[in-house]
């Protein structure tokens, strides 16, 4: 059997056991382990000179390290039976992977707001975003979850399933490191801007690709929310993206607003700030919180259509092979 149908079969897997299982909460959860690791770099070495040259060569080595062991985990796990090795891979992408705990808690947010319970959505939404919750209107958390499903779906699932593809677990866990020591230390923050650069720049070039083809294929789910045509989706896509001060979380978000038929983004409060962000769509449709279950689904559909664009990628490869 070929390597991408075992990378395969192991990506279905993985994503099975995330809809059965979701998110395990525990304190040795791999990606916890790593956020150890990220901390005990950044408070050893962000000190002092050459903190910009310390913070590339402390993820290099560190991702370097982490890379080389989940490589021979994995060749161990083959070594001993082909499918205790797609077994093994299976549920170390799931462990890499954070989809469900944050469909979840879009859930519980829809179901505070339909119950008029705008206190505990604030509460609940504080959980996801950064931004500052405690004043925020209905529409404002409405908007704030949207834009955090549009961009969590390459963040937290399409990109390390399209890692997985390519290298197996190992590629999926490199990924996830250098994501989660992006989402630690990628700020714009005095202390954190030079030590978090590099951290910042190698998770902008890992989701360069993932990014562009997941908003292409969320355009699809226009079928099934029936808001606004493909082609209007695309559109805002194309005029609106590119306007993010991420170089790739704006792909997210206006393919969001574009299946939706919304306006997302605007003025965005932060505990320190009020952000001008610009605006992401068109906004034809008044903002509610039914918005937020569609937006659930255009979660759902975007990614069992990624993976079957896995399989149709993966299927051209073994014929080719």
């Amino acid at each position: 059997m070929s390597w991408v149908i075992l990378h395969l079969l192991a990506v279905t897997a993985a994503y099975v056991m995330d809809r059965l299982f979701g998110d395990p909460k525990t304190a040795v959860h791999p990606v916890v382990l790593m956020g150890k690791l990220i901390q005990f770099g950044e408070t050893r070495l962000n000190q002092g000179r050459f903190r910009k040259g310390k913070g590339i060569v402390f993820c290099l080595i560190s991702a370097a390290f982490l890379l080389a062991a989940a490589i021979a985990f994995t060749y161990g796990a083959y070594s001993v039976s082909i499918w205790l090795g797609v077994l093994f891979e299976a549920v170390i992408i799931w462990l890499m992977i954070g989809g469900e705990s944050m469909v979840k808690q879009a859930v519980s947010i829809y179901e505070s707001l339909s119950n008029s319970n705008l206190s505990n959505a604030r509460t609940q939404t504080g959980m996801i975003v950064s931004r500052d919750t405690s004043q925020m209107e209905e529409s404002g958390i409405i908007r704030a979850v949207l834009e955090s499903i549009g961009e969590n779906i390459s963040d937290s699932v399409t990109a390390p399933l399209f890692y997985a593809l390519i290298g197996g677990a190992p590629l999926a866990v490199l990924y996830r490191y250098i994501n989660t020591s992006d989402a630690m230390l990628g700020y714009t923050s005095q202390r954190l801007k030079q030590f978090g650069w590099a951290s910042a720049r190698f998770d902008d070039v890992l989701n360069l690709i993932p990014a562009r083809i997941t908003a292409a294929v969320m355009t699809v789910s226009v079928w099934k929310i029936k808001a606004a045509t493909w082609q209007e989706a695309v559109y805002v896509i194309k005029h609106f993206a590119h306007l993010h001060e991420s170089p790739n979380s704006g792909y997210g978000e206006a393919a969001m607003a574009g299946v939706l038929a919304i306006r997302l983004g605007g003025p965005t409060p932060y505990p320190d700030k009020l952000v001008q962000r610009p605006y992401f769509g068109v906004g034809k449709r008044p903002v509610q919180h039914v918005l937020i279950a569609e937006g659930i689904t255009v979660w759902h559909v975007t990614i069992l259509l990624f993976i079957s664009l896995l399989w149709m990628i993966g299927g051209v490869i073994h014929v080719m092979a």
